[in-house]
């Protein structure tokens, strides 16, 4: 007995031993990461930068595939289904047939999206090239050349009369000096090749990207029940479950956000349209669904709308009738960002408008292009997480004060029958 005893004070000395020694490890880990922690922040940053160039075709097929899979489940139920002959009874032969149909409504969706490539290109190819073919390049020029010289010669006195004599002369030296330095570092042979071979690149993963979201959308039911059962084997169930559930949930705002995304595009095009018309500006259609289109992009949208307008209007009329055109489809893109695009996407997502345009500050901000993209359906995300943990909470503690007022009426019953029977012993005595 005595020996069992002590064996167990060493064992519990042991056990303290590795408790100590442990924890101590753990500070020490602590302390490592807090005072390296730029060095392995740069770290994981360029780790996950490296995965994601390596795996980049199989991101972008994935991305591609989860936008163009509604409208190939569309084509596949209702348009494919019809136009078939007739389901086989032999269940081989009906997954083939329906594999099929599955295969031709991708190529379908497809054919649709590059069609309106090609159709966006030439009409701007038709738009751009027809008004230089058909537009008198030495008036237009001339025109040019009399707007600045009308106001040649108020520059010249405001100059005189608000910038010392020479300043000029230095800052344009200045500037054309900077601009030959600039010129120098960026426009070398080694950065040509180096933005050849990326462009080469970006053009090669979109390619392998598109490729394997068109075997990814045709086996879609196949990938699918891959990843349950990865889940199934992996996770508990009710880890797996967790997990569906919360799958489920992020697919369910995702969705949600893209299509708030494609009505708020449709009624900026609208609007544009209806602006750049007003103006009398020509292709104003066309200029107008291009605006809503790029106001898709975060941050360059805007601008990349507003680009085709100005070059249109000036070669069509003149520099007012560009700037006049900017002006227009400014005002309505501040309209969109500060009241439609909050309300539409804020009611898809379930935010209020409040929320989305603090989402969208507060992540761009920090990450930038890709984090005002990535604002809306994040902060949707983070919502949906919030609300059902509110509500988790809220169930407990209303269980737990139901549990106290049973409670409380079971010690008040027990009361009232030992108060009762206190009182028919008296009476009895």
């Amino acid at each position: 007995m005595k020996k069992y005893k002590e064996f167990m004070k060493e064992r519990s000395f042991i056990r303290g031993s590795l408790f100590v020694v442990f924890n101590a490890f753990l500070l020490y880990v602590l302390y490592f990461v807090v005072k390296n922690f730029h060095l392995i922040a740069v770290s994981a940053g360029h780790a996950l930068s490296s995965l994601a160039s390596a795996f980049s075709p199989l991101l972008i097929g994935l991305v591609m595939a989860y936008l163009l899979n509604p409208l190939v489940s569309v084509l596949d139920k209702k348009l494919m289904r019809k136009l078939m002959i007739r389901v086989p009874d032999d269940p081989v032969k009906a997954e083939k047939k329906q594999n099929l149909t599955r295969f031709i409504s991708v190529l379908v969706t497809y054919l649709i999206v590059i069609a309106a490539i090609v159709a966006i290109i030439y009409g701007f190819a038709i738009m751009l090239l027809g008004q230089l073919i058909f537009t008198d390049l030495t008036t237009m020029f001339n025109s040019v050349i009399d707007t600045f010289l009308s106001y040649e010669i108020e520059m010249k006195q405001w100059i005189a009369r608000n910038l010392p004599e020479g300043f000029v002369s230095d800052k344009l030296m200045e500037a054309a000096n900077m601009i030959i330095t600039w010129i120098s570092e960026n426009f070398s042979a080694s950065a040509a090749i180096s933005a050849v071979s990326g462009t080469v690149g970006s053009v090669v993963n979109v390619v392998l990207g598109a490729i394997v979201s068109i075997y990814l959308m045709k086996d879609r039911d196949f990938f699918l029940g891959l990843w349950r059962k990865f889940l199934h084997l992996v996770l508990p169930q009710r880890a797996n479950a967790a997990v569906t559930e919360t799958l489920n949930e992020v697919n369910e705002v995702l969705s949600q956000f893209v299509r708030g995304a494609l009505l708020d595009a449709v009624i900026v095009a609208i609007l544009s349209s209806i602006a750049l018309s007003v103006i009398g500006l020509d292709f104003a259609v066309f200029i107008g669904v291009f605006a809503g289109l790029a106001n898709v992009i975060p941050y360059f949208g805007p601008f990349l709308g507003m680009v085709p307008a100005f070059i249109i209007g000036w070669l069509t009329e003149d520099l007012t009738q560009g700037v006049l055109a900017v002006i227009l489809l400014v005002v309505v893109q501040q309209i969109d960002a500060n009241i439609i695009y909050p309300k539409i996407v804020g009611s898809s997502t379930g935010l209020h408008p409040l929320l989305v345009l603090l989402a969208v500050s507060v992540f761009g901000y920090f990450g930038g292009i890709v984090g005002m993209l990535l604002a809306v359906p994040a902060a949707g995300i983070i919502q949906k997480f919030v609300v059902k943990w509110a509500y988790r909470k809220e169930r407990k503690l209303e269980a737990r004060m139901e549990a106290a007022g049973d409670g409380r009426r079971e010690n008040v019953a027990a009361e009232h029958m030992s108060n009762k029977a206190k009182n028919e012993t008296a009476d009895a005595d």
